[in-house]
């Protein structure tokens, strides 16, 4: 990729963090796995068997192995390229010094995808993507595993690059065919690779993600990086560009028709003016651009400071939502205790009225005998 196309990358992702725009971007990206300590270090990633500051050890035990044909002991860092081996010369490989051994392939989608998503959504992803891989690859997949102890769900694939062909020959007995197998991995090229990606997002579609722009390849960068890559992209040499013009037109159009002297001194006040130019333009871009950047940088701190004060306002609130909740539990408590007594009272209060009543009834009687 070009200086010129890494940084309208960075520029799009940095606005796109800034704006806080949502985008389902559908990701795979690949690499060709060359030697067997390749192999062992992605063995030791994918199983978790060495510690990385980007894992969550806590949700590790999340991690779902999707596919594992060659049975390998995922506690053993060096049993999938020694399983690996054994396969390759079960089918009598002859490998040769340049030979791709695997291709990795990581499967995801933007964070965004996955916010709010349950246990059950995501594997039911992740199951889509294992179908995927199988389809395109059948026995050629060795390796399928769910990573769900780092920050974005993914997916890892690894896939032999073993190839059969079929060899014709002919003797006096007549014709037969040969089976014969070997690593190939040259069909892995960008036009390859690029119609992979499509139609990968085209098997998406149902989780509403789309493929990324063709040929990008964004990645995050740093102040000091990015102002590195705006160095490179504007400092072409053109003087050299225009030298090596004119030499090239000594030998075909201008040859024994006119000197190169002639050529130099009649096109030298022109690509003077023209080198000036560019020049100032290089230089007011470069500085039009690192002062944007510089910009995009400090509002994004900015955001995130006030991101930060906001969340710890949100605890705060969240802290005396929860406090007015269990005070009125309390009182609701309270409430329901003084109803209860009330009517203990008044229940007693009405049997003792009633004796009162009994005990009148009896003296005024008595009274009216003593009378008679």
């Amino acid at each position: 990729m070009t200086s010129t196309k890494k940084l309208l990358n960075y520029l799009y992702a940095h606005i796109k963090t800034i704006t806080g725009g949502a985008m389902n971007n559908n990701i795979l990206r690949t690499e060709k796995v060359k030697s067997r300590s390749q192999i062992t270090q992605a063995a030791e990633h994918n199983f978790r068997l060495r510690d990385q500051n980007n894992i969550d050890s806590n949700r590790s035990h999340l991690n779902k192995i999707f596919v594992n044909t060659l049975n390998v002991d995922t506690k053993k860092s060096s049993d999938l390229q020694e399983k690996l081996t054994s396969f390759y010369q079960s089918l009598d490989i002859k490998e040769k010094k340049d030979n791709v051994l695997m291709m990795e392939f990581v499967v995801s989608a933007s964070p965004e995808f996955f916010e709010k998503k349950s246990a059950k959504q995501i594997d039911e992803w992740a199951a889509h993507q294992v179908e995927f891989f199988k389809k395109e690859f059948g026995e050629q997949l060795k390796i399928a595993i769910l990573h769900l102890d780092e920050k974005t769900p993914h997916l890892h694939f690894m896939i032999g690059t073993e190839i059969k062909s079929v060899k014709k020959y002919r003797n006096q007995k007549g014709e037969f065919f040969k089976e014969t197998w070997s690593l190939n991995a040259k069909r892995y090229d960008p036009d390859f690779l690029s119609a992979l990606h499509t139609r990968h997002a085209d098997w998406n579609k149902k989780f509403g993600l789309k493929r990324g722009v063709k040929g990008s390849m964004r990645k995050h960068k740093s102040l000091k990086e990015f102002y590195a890559m705006v160095d490179k992209a504007l400092n072409s040499d053109y003087a050299k560009q225009i030298e090596k013009s004119i030499e090239s037109l000594e030998t075909s159009f201008f040859s024994n028709k006119v000197s190169i002297e002639e050529v130099r001194e009649k096109f030298k006040p022109i690509l003077n003016n023209v080198l000036k130019q560019n020049k100032a333009l290089r230089e007011k871009y470069a500085l039009d651009i690192k002062q944007w950047a510089e910009d995009l940088s400090k509002r994004d701190a900015e955001l995130k400071e006030k991101e930060e004060v906001l969340k710890q306002r949100n605890e705060v609130y969240a802290d005396a939502i929860n406090r007015a909740i269990v005070d009125a539990q309390l009182i609701q408590e309270q409430q329901n205790i003084i109803k209860k007594l009330k009517e203990e009272n008044s229940t007693l209060l009405h049997k003792l009225g009633g004796g009162d009543l009994a005990k009148k009834s009896t003296l005024k009687s008595t009274s009216q005998k003593v009378k008679l």
